[in-house]
């Protein structure tokens, strides 16, 4: 053991807790060895007791000074002293495991007696405590240690990716270069692999940072409920069948909306079921134009509705809606009346009134080779527009209750309908960034709730051992616990959906990686499931409090540091590490950039 390396001796020993009283010739910042400039120990370094065959390691994480009072003969003070033999430098170290042939184990395996000498660390030693993968062809570097800069941070890429990450921070703390660098490095050393395409990347952003990142090959969704001219994610019809997700888009009630809701998905679902839809359609529409035959002022309530289940089925309904529109209700019955370029048409009788006002609308319009069979949404439309007649007919329900309901409907399905495009086999993306800037506050929760929920069923019902990966920057906006703009029922269904994926994901190949500036907005639930933490500065005491609250990885030294983190640092802990590490995170090439960074504004105000 070389004795230069040699700083101190152990004084006390309190379980994991030790006080190491350092050699008065070791007190300096930097030392010199052999023409090497060597850093001396500090808060935050690492020292190793030998015992035995073993090295125990332990890390300062904190010193002050202390009178040394026996100094002199007889114990006396003498008159003339300097200040460096009469005060004793002491460190106080806790034990983090054991260095043991060249492997770094985590725990309170040994423990040092009393007088052992402590050393600092060779170059060597320190590689081998922050070797958190033995296998550096299959881990990811994420930037710098921050006592030991010459040291670069390896974390094994499964321990890391095989979990739920976190990653915290304030607004220009480095967060989001955090997450594009640990995804980056993934790409870059291990998309070449053969069995890279089992895996799939899903990234949800909400400000647009990302469009330029990660690999060339990747596919960007420019999302816009403002335009047509966005990007429409493919998505299987089985999307339309979802009850929940049709409740949350139309704001539906429970007790009287939602179960409406679900008569129309079964109404639809027989209606993609049917052999000959023309025919079932014609019979539909038949079976209601005959029941007004006793309700004439039920037509004239739903007449409106009626032209609009023409428009939706037919490339041509202006025949049908002219004749709707030339019918009248005479006489004292009354009863319906109609003229055409043949004569006055009357039905008095219920077959008069089939054949002179039913056949003859159905008869105008084209039913084969006019139907929009492409679409699928005019098939929902049309199964939730006639139930909602024919309830109306049956008086099955009340229009004050239903009504709004439809309206809603009307609103937003054209939202949907730009932001989703129904398709038989959609393609796989490997690596999809989904870019919600030019959604609307209506949509910016709606959206990435459908995405997630719509790909994680289908991870989970064709589990073949493939990978999915979400990744959610900015999280609070969709996993907030305090949102008073919607309903409890919609912020249940929410938090529920992810929860379920944060906690059952991990079985079914499906992991979750989120990023936030405010984690006490986020279901603690969520929080507390992650695996790995990247924790860069937070000054906000609630912020603060939910990290330590439910992160178990954190010490209390690596806690108090959270709120005075330079900008690009962060503290990673988790799993995938054996004990939290102060690591500056590397900044990514311009090009890889999240475009996230702040304006020059003195620069922006010199500008012509």
């Amino acid at each position: 053991m070389n004795d230069f390396y040699k700083i101190g001796q152990v004084i006390e020993v309190r379980g994991q807790k030790l006080r190491i009283r350092v050699f008065e010739n070791k007190n300096s910042n930097i030392l010199v060895y052999q023409g090497h400039v060597i850093k001396n120990v500090s808060v935050g370094s690492f020292v190793k007791i030998p015992k035995g065959f073993s090295n125990i390691i332990g890390r300062i994480e904190g010193e002050y000074i202390q009178e040394n009072k026996s100094t002199g003969e007889n114990n006396c003070q003498p008159r003339f002293s300097k200040e460096s033999e009469t005060i004793d430098r002491i460190i106080e170290v806790s034990i983090m495991g054991v260095l043991n042939d060249g492997r770094f184990q985590r725990g309170l395996i040994d423990i040092p007696l009393v007088f052992s000498d402590a050393y600092m660390l060779a170059d060597t030693e320190v590689q081998k405590i922050f070797e958190f993968s033995s296998d550096l062809t299959t881990s990811v570097c994420i930037g710098s240690i921050n006592d030991y800069k010459e040291e670069k941070l390896f974390i094994s890429a499964n321990s890391l990716f095989a979990s739920h990450i976190g990653i915290f921070g304030n607004t220009g703390s480095g967060k989001s270069n955090t997450l594009a660098k640990i995804y980056t490095e993934c790409f870059q050393r291990f998309k070449g692999m053969p069995g890279f395409a089992k895996s799939r990347f899903l990234l949800i952003d909400f400000n647009g940072e990302y469009t330029q990142a990660f690999d060339d090959s990747k596919r960007v969704y420019r999302l816009s409920t403002r335009v047509d001219t966005g990007d429409s994610i493919p998505i299987h019809q089985s999307f339309l069948e979802d009850v929940e997700l049709w409740s949350i888009i139309c704001e539906a009630t429970e007790k009287t909306q939602k179960p409406f809701l679900s008569k129309s998905i079964d109404l639809y679902r027989r209606l993609r079921g049917t052999d000959n839809l023309m025919a079932y359609i014609r019979g539909m529409l038949k079976n209601l134009l005959l029941r007004y035959y006793d309700d004439p002022q039920m037509f004239l309530r739903q007449l409106t509705g009626l032209k609009n289940i023409l428009t939706l089925l037919f490339v041509d309904a202006e025949p049908g809606i002219k004749i709707l529109n030339s019918i009248q209700l005479r006489g004292q019955g009354p009863k319906f009346f109609r003229t055409d370029d043949d004569g006055d048409h009357w039905g008095n009788t219920s077959d008069d009134y089939e054949q002179q006002f039913v056949s003859v609308i159905l008869d105008s319009v084209f039913f084969l080779g006019n139907y929009k069979s492409e679409d699928e949404y005019l098939t929902f439309e049309y199964a939730l527009r006639y139930k909602y007649l024919d309830s109306l007919c049956s008086q099955y329900i009340n229009e004050e209750h239903v009504g709004p309901l439809i309206s809603r409907f009307e609103n937003r399905v054209k939202r949907v309908k730009r932001l989703f495009k129904i398709c038989d086999n959609p393609p796989a993306d490997w690596l999809a960034i989904y870019s919600l800037v030019d959604v609307n506050v209506e949509f910016k929760k709606i959206v990435p709730l459908i995405i997630c929920k719509y790909f994680y069923e289908r991870q989970r019902l064709n589990f073949n051992g493939s990978s999915l990966h979400i990744i959610i920057d900015e999280a609070h906006n969709v996993l907030s616990t305090t949102s008073e703009r919607e309903s409890q029922t919609w912020k249940d269904y929410r938090l529920e959906t992810f929860e379920e994926i944060i906690k059952e994901g991990r079985k079914f190949g499906t992991f979750l990686t989120i990023s936030s500036q405010r984690p006490s907005d986020i279901s603690e639930t969520i929080i507390s499931q992650l695996h790995n933490y990247f924790i860069h500065r937070l000054v906000n005491n609630e912020d603060i409090r939910a990290i330590g609250k439910a992160v178990a990885f954190i010490d209390n030294t690596s806690y108090e540091m959270i709120s005075v983190l330079p900008q690009g640092a962060c503290i990673f802990t988790g799993v995938a590490s054996n004990f939290p590490v102060l690591v500056q995170v590397d900044l990514l090439p311009k090009q890889q950039q999240p475009q996230s960074s702040t304006i020059n504004l003195t620069e922006l105000w010199k500008e012509p």
